[in-house]
């Protein structure tokens, strides 16, 4: 896996993991807001049922306190609070004489009457019109609400109601599974749990209410919980398409950085490129001074031997009987080596030209021997010779002959620097062309004391050079134009000594190379 994938990898899975939680956040405030919204609806309405039993108690007091009073008129008002709120399961009415006695009960077919000392012991430091509390004993899932009488009625005593804890917390709607609801004393007894006990281990947080009943008589705690599942917070579905929209995003971020990088680099090239080649015209520029004498010589040879051709042709035609072959062919003898300074101008003038590359068929040989009479007058005056050893067959490559030239130029010039102050048996520089496979290859030697071990795989380094004052530019140059026609330059040392470098070029077939003549 490489790193750029492994990277893409890494954003895509930190991205979702960001959207995932931000997603189960949200739903997870939400649950909590829905769930804070049922537990205070619920609150409210076991609030109300608690003043429903005051309001009850009441009305039997003042039932027992009117002057008609009888307890057929109390058993028909009890009766009917039983029929119309089944969570009020039983009423009593205990007389406190000198020992507690059950003056009224509704449980006549009921088993179980509630404990009277127990009552009574509850009621002991009531006032009259007061109420308290009492938990049901046994873990009865209910409790008694017991009401002092005042002083002045019938058998005065207390109104006991019993009253079905778990009814009275029963919500009106479906809660949403999970939802635990418990209901304590104010000693913190559990009077009823409904529900699934909690689990005291878990990922999510649990969600709790608590709070006490608004009834003065039965301040009781409510407490409601809930612990919110994943498939609430993070839906299967919305977990799939935030996985799937980060994916997106991380393929389209990705793209959009892979083009803008492309074309930073695509920007960059064109600019080295066209720095490379202002560079390599500066050079071709500088070696005109070098090749100058034997760019003289060059002209030198034609212009004297049309001079002297001239020169016979008209003496030739001021005799009294002219020789018109011999003019004639004095004449053809200028011509053709006119045309043989203008193409040496020709080639100088390319050389040192700006223009941009053309590649085009080209002949290696005849490239290798431009070079060679562009280079041999300096080359003799620095006594160094050059030798070449073309191949028989003519070798063509697509490439642009100028800058072909230059890299060849470039060569011979480093071989010829290298062998310049040794012996003059080995002043010698020999370039070599070749057919191999499909490649062409131009091969440079010299003779001189080769190159460092060390050296070597630095040499097509920008900026690395052993010539003292070198700027390191050339061969990097060199490499650049070889490898733009699909070619490669190498260097090595060679077995019996000196340095050989080898440009190999793709060679044009012999089908092509017909069709480009």
């Amino acid at each position: 896996m490489s790193s750029r994938t492994a990277a893409s990898i890494g954003a895509w899975l930190a991205l979702t993991v960001a959207a995932v939680t931000t997603v189960a956040t949200v739903n997870f405030v939400r649950v909590r807001d829905g769930f804070e919204v049922e537990a205070r609806t619920l609150h409210r309405v076991v609030s109300q049922r608690a003043d429903q039993h005051d309001a009850h108690l009441t009305s039997l007091a003042a039932v027992l306190a009117s002057p008609d009073r009888s307890f057929t008129t109390v058993s028909a008002v009890a009766e009917a609070v039983l029929r119309f709120y089944p969570r009020i399961t039983a009423i009593d009415i205990v007389g406190l004489a000198s020992l507690p006695n059950l003056v009224f009960t509704t449980r006549e077919l009921q088993p179980g009457r509630p404990r009277l000392d127990g009552l009574a012991a509850a009621a002991a430091n009531l006032a009259a019109g007061q109420a308290v509390v009492l938990a049901e004993p046994h873990g009865a899932e209910a409790y008694h609400l017991i009401k002092k009488l005042p002083e002045a009625t019938a058998q005065a005593g207390i109104l006991v109601m019993t009253v079905d804890a778990r009814r009275l917390i029963e919500p009106e709607g479906d809660l949403p599974a999970g939802t635990n609801l418990a209901l304590y004393d104010l000693s913190g007894r559990e009077l009823v749990y409904v529900g699934r006990p909690a689990s005291s281990v878990g990922l999510l947080p649990s969600l709790v209410f608590e709070k006490a009943l608004g009834s003065r008589s039965q301040p009781l705690l409510l407490r409601a919980a809930r612990q919110p599942g994943f498939g609430e917070l993070l839906p299967p579905l919305a977990a799939a398409l935030v996985a799937a929209i980060t994916g997106i995003g991380v393929l389209l971020a990705g793209f959009v950085l892979r083009e803008r990088r492309a074309t930073r680099e695509a920007r960059e090239r064109a600019s080295f490129h066209e720095h490379q080649a202002k560079l390599a015209h500066a050079m071709r520029v500088n070696t005109v001074g070098e090749m100058a004498s034997g760019i003289a010589h060059e002209l030198t040879q034609p212009l004297t031997a049309i001079l002297s051709r001239s020169q016979a042709g008209l003496r030739l035609a001021r005799c009294p009987s002219p020789d018109w072959g011999e003019i004639i062919s004095a004449l053809d003898a200028n011509v053709r080596l006119a045309k043989r300074a203008g193409d040496i101008l020709a080639r100088l003038r390319a050389y040192v030209s700006n223009s941009r590359p053309a590649p085009e068929p080209a002949s290696l040989n005849r490239l290798v021997a431009n070079v060679a009479e562009l280079m041999w007058g300096d080359l003799e005056r620095r006594g160094i010779a050059l030798e070449l050893d073309l191949a028989p067959s003519d070798l063509v490559a697509v490439v642009d002959r100028v800058s072909i030239e230059q890299v060849v130029h470039n060569l011979v010039r480093n071989a010829a620097d290298a062998v310049e102050i040794l012996a003059q048996e080995r002043r010698t520089v020999t370039v070599t062309t070749t057919a191999d496979g499909d490649m062409s290859v131009i091969a440079i030697r010299d003779q001189g004391p080769g190159i460092l071990a060390t050296d070597l795989p630095r040499l097509f380094e920008p900026f690395f050079t052993t010539k003292p004052g070198g700027m390191g530019l050339g061969l990097p140059l060199c490499e650049r134009i070889v490898e733009s026609f699909g070619g490669r330059i190498t260097a090595a040392n060679a077995p019996e000594g000196g340095a050989v470098f080898t440009v190999r070029l793709p060679r044009l077939g012999d089908r092509r190379k017909e069709a480009a003549e």
